[in-house]
């Protein structure tokens, strides 16, 4: 069997780059703008538990997807998950400016769930490299 072809470096950093600029996107202020989405926004996320999975997938996601452009990340672990963090943060930011609100709990709550999934990205790159 032929060996699996490799994705060039550079797509591999526009994809981390396009998930990075989704994950930092205030999807609530568009949600706003945009009546239909908003709706559709509403209805995935219409439960604290289903708001709380989104955060953990989507920062699982990004933390697989840095793991894998940024491989050096796997020998750093606690660079990587402050620069995950970072991001969270930055995602908080930017909602925290849309919606001209101070901070709340359920803002970091949203980050610990942030965190959950970019500890469960580490350890399944983790246990990956470790079978490969």
């Amino acid at each position: 069997m032929r060996a699996a072809k490799r994705i060039p470096t550079t797509m591999r950093l526009v994809s981390l780059l396009v998930l990075l600029t989704l994950t930092l996107f205030p999807f609530g202020w568009l949600g706003q703008r945009w009546p239909t989405f908003g709706r559709g926004l509403d209805q995935v996320f219409s439960t604290d538990g289903r708001h709380a999975v989104g955060h953990a997938a989507l920062f699982c996601l990004l933390g697989c997807a840095a793991l894998m452009v940024l491989p050096h990340l796997r020998a750093r672990p606690v660079r990587y998950l402050s620069m995950l963090l970072l991001v969270g943060v930055g995602q908080e930011l930017f909602q925290l400016l849309y919606k001209g609100r101070p901070l709340l709990f359920d803002d970091g709550r949203d980050l610990l769930t942030d965190l959950a999934g970019i500890v469960v990205a580490f350890a399944m790159v983790w246990i990956w490299q470790r079978r490969a």
